[in-house]
């Protein structure tokens, strides 16, 4: 199946990219977060999380959308 992948704010800067589009196939966002890890080793000490259509889901979630999101820690405030 084929994704398109955002990156955004300093996900951006460790991938070098703002977008790309994959083609393979995930069960989990989990699986997901795995390959994208194994790509980028940079992110691999970051707390990023992973939206697909809009929502921010669990790395235990099936993948069920074809837009997915890759979002830097947020803070509070």
């Amino acid at each position: 199946m084929e994704y398109k992948l955002r990156y955004f704010g300093q996900l951006q800067d460790l991938t070098g990219k703002a977008e790309e589009t994959i083609n393979h196939k995930f069960k989990t966002i989990g699986g997901l977060r795995a390959l994208i890890v194994e790509r980028y080793p940079k992110l691999s000490n970051i707390n990023f999380k992973i939206a697909q259509n809009n929502f921010i889901d669990k790395d235990s979630s099936p993948i069920n959308g074809t837009l997915i999101d890759f979002l830097p820690p947020f803070s509070g405030g």
